[in-house]
């Protein structure tokens, strides 16, 4: 599980961690990529804008946004 313990960030959103169109095996490491550098491009900076947060669901992946707009597009974007 990816998670940054001790965040300040008080919107917390959750999404199934995405997949590979052509494979429909998660690969963690290729869905951490995409998030990270979708986060990078969209919202900003890790640990300044955004963190990874705790998610009870084995096959979602949670992230917490210092500001709620940031939270809404991420869920818009990646929700499906």
């Amino acid at each position: 599980m990816l998670v940054d313990h001790y965040h300040p960030f008080q919107f917390h959103a959750t999404v199934p961690w995405p997949g590979q169109p052509d494979n429909p095996q998660v690969n963690w490491v290729w869905g951490i990529e995409q998030i990270e550098d979708w986060l990078q491009q969209c919202v900003g900076s890790r640990y300044q804008l955004w963190a990874y947060d705790d998610c009870p669901t084995t096959y979602q992946i949670g992230v917490a946004f210092k500001w709620d707009k940031d939270r809404t597009l991420f869920v818009l974007t990646w929700g499906t």
